[in-house]
Order: structure tokens, then C-alpha cells, then sequence
């Protein structure tokens, strides 16, 4: 009997791959579902009875049967060991078995779709795991309630970068991928774009925190508390530093012409309303007082002083006036 052409054998396989494997999160319909385990049936058939041109195709039966009843939503056993494989081709360091749950300073966590190094004409190509970075180790599990990772690597000497070319759907602006040189490349698909920068920025934070480029905080200066008191008699009194004039705060209020004075009052003893001017300041509206610095001035009214004016009196002329340009003239 002459041997099957291998072109066959692995379109036999990857048809069984992809009733297994590919339809395995589908809402199929009772019918559907009872053909495609007629259509893998027939298939498992064929196979045993050309176990010679299988042999290498072939695998555990009781693992697909295992995946075509699962119903763990972090993918099938094929997806498992796929991934287990890609890890051994590329000799990467397997790390103890870690639960999610149980996962330590995590910068970031969620769902991501992870790209397969190598899949099948009807393999799935992007697989849905969930994602932590976790210190400087990569994970991705099935979910995250699974007590052991599919695979994990450290992101020490990787880089990380937005890429749309990865696909072609509407998804092709949500991927990143992390690379170094003469190691593998982990590639990834989040639900949205801003969610796709965001694992980026904090790859991006850990690589640049492992490197030392992020400097540390500064310690601030250590303070005393048992120093003794000093007797402030010894200093010298300097005239204080004449400070900057404040901007005057603009008129909130339309008074209707110049302010008119309240009804005469003593003003030769109602010394709390005379005050000074701190600054020299030049009136910009017919209604402003014009005063220079240490000129007294007259409050005959705070009305305004919710918009920073009172009104006030000097030499006769009568308008409003920036409070904050004054000084009590007497100290009472």
C-alpha cells in the first residue's frame, strides 16, 4: 500500500485542529455540534487506520476528546500545549507554576490576544489570555482564576512598541509587540488603542526602572530639633525689601458715574478708615483714584471689596480704589 502524500495528512490534521480546536468557543446548534463529532469521529478513523502515515500527527486521542466536552474558557488543551511547545522550542526559562491570584507587585493586568509563533492553516492565530507583568516576568494564563501560567518570560532586555501591522482588521491600531534581539518575539492585541498604550507605558516603566534611567527620589535634608534658642536681639534690623506692586484686580462692577461720598461724618477721628497708599497708582478709568505711595486716603466705603475696590476720598476727589494697594494709615 503505498503512503498517503503528506500533503493530505496534514490537511486531515488540521482539519481535526480546527473541529477541535477552532470551533471550540462557537455557540454551535445541537445539529452542528453532532456533525462536527460525526466529522472528527470519521477522522480519528481514517488516522488509526493509517497509524503509519499519522504517527507523527497523530498525538493523544483522549486529549482531544477531553477538548471537544472542556469547558475551561482560557482556551483548549491544544492551545496548552501549544504554547508549552513554543516555549521549549525557544529554550526559555520556565518558572515555577504560579497561580494569578497569587501574583506580586503587578503594574499591569488583563485580557490580551496573544499572537501563536507558529499555527496551522485552521489554527487560531490570535488566542485569548489573560496578561500580568508581575516584577520584570511576563505571564499570560487561560484566565485568571488558573492556578498555573501557560508561559511566561522575562522582559529584561526586550523593548516594547506600538505596531499596527500585525493584522488587517479593525483591531490593527490596538497592537504591541516586545522584542530583543536573537530571542523570540511576543506579540499582543488589547481591546482598544488607549488600552494598548497603556501596557506599553508600563513595559516601558519597568525596562527603563531596570536600567537605572529613572532616577531615584531625592532624601530630603534630615531636620534638627535640639537646637537651642537663639536670642533675636543680636540681629540687625534691615528696612524690608520694597516688594513688587500687585496687578489691580479688574472692575467687576459698573457704577453708575463716580461713587458718591456718604453723608459728612467727623472724619478728623475716625482714624480705622484713613489708610495709605503702599504703591504709587495711576487711575485707568475716570471713576479710579489716582494716589502715590504713602498719600492717605480716606475709605468712605468697602462695598466693592468682594471685587478688591473701595471707595475713597483724597484731597477732595472721590473714586474707587484698589484695596490691596493700601496699608492702615494708624495703628490702633
Amino acid at each position: 500500500m503505498q503512503p498517503i502524500p503528506e500533503r493530505f495528512t496534514t490537511l486531515i490534521s488540521d482539519l481535526e485542529f480546527f473541529l477541535c480546536d477552532g470551533l471550540k468557543g462557537e455557540n454551535l446548534s445541537k445539529k452542528a455540534k453532532e456533525k462536527r463529532d460525526a466529522f472528527i469521529k470519521r477522522i480519528k478513523e481514517v488516522k488509526l487506520s493509517f497509524p503509519q502515515d499519522f504517527k507523527d500527527k497523530s498525538g493523544d486521542d483522549s486529549d482531544y476528546d477531553e477538548e471537544v466536552d472542556s469547558n475551561n474558557d482560557g482556551g483548549s488543551l491544544v492551545s496548552e500545549r501549544a504554547d508549552k511547545d513554543e516555549e521549549a522550542f525557544e529554550g526559555a526559562h520556565q518558572m515555577p507554576p504560579m497561580a494569578a491570584q497569587d501574583l506580586t507587585s503587578v503594574f499591569k493586568a488583563g485580557y490580551l490576544e496573544k499572537r501563536r509563533k507558529d499555527h496551522s492553516f485552521f489554527g487560531t492565530e490570535w488566542q485569548k489570555r489573560w496578561c500580568a507583568l508581575s516584577h520584570h516576568i511576563f505571564y499570560y494564563y487561560g484566565s485568571e482564576k488558573d492556578k498555573q501560567q501557560k508561559g511566561e518570560f522575562s522582559i529584561d532586555g526586550y523593548t516594547v512598541k506600538m505596531n499596527s501591522t500585525l493584522r488587517k482588521d479593525s483591531k490593527k491600531d490596538c497592537c504591541f509587540e516586545i522584542t530583543a534581539p536573537d530571542k523570540r518575539v511576543y506579540q499582543f492585541c488589547a481591546s482598544s488603542c488607549k488600552e494598548a498604550e497603556e501596557w506599553v507605558k508600563q513595559i516601558d516603566f519597568v525596562l527603563r526602572d531596570m536600567s537605572g534611567i529613572i532616577p531615584e527620589d531625592e532624601e530630603e535634608p534630615e531636620l534638627y530639633d535640639d537646637v537651642e534658642l537663639i536670642d533675636e536681639d543680636i540681629y540687625e534690623m534691615l528696612p524690608e525689601e520694597e516688594l513688587p506692586a500687585p496687578a489691580k484686580p479688574p472692575p467687576k462692577f459698573e457704577p453708575a458715574g463716580k461713587p458718591a461720598p456718604p453723608p459728612s461724618v467727623d472724619k478728623s477721628a475716625d482714624y480705622p478708615n484713613f489708610y495709605q497708599g503702599l504703591w504709587d497708582c495711576t487711575g485707568d478709568q475716570p471713576d479710579e483714584l489716582s494716589f502715590k505711595r504713602g498719600e492717605a486716603i480716606y475709605i468712605l466705603s468697602k462695598e466693592y471689596q468682594n471685587f478688591g475696590w473701595w471707595v475713597g476720598e483724597k484731597s477732595g476727589v472721590v473714586g474707587i480704589v484698589p484695596k490691596d494697594y493700601l496699608m492702615e494709615l494708624y495703628a490702633i
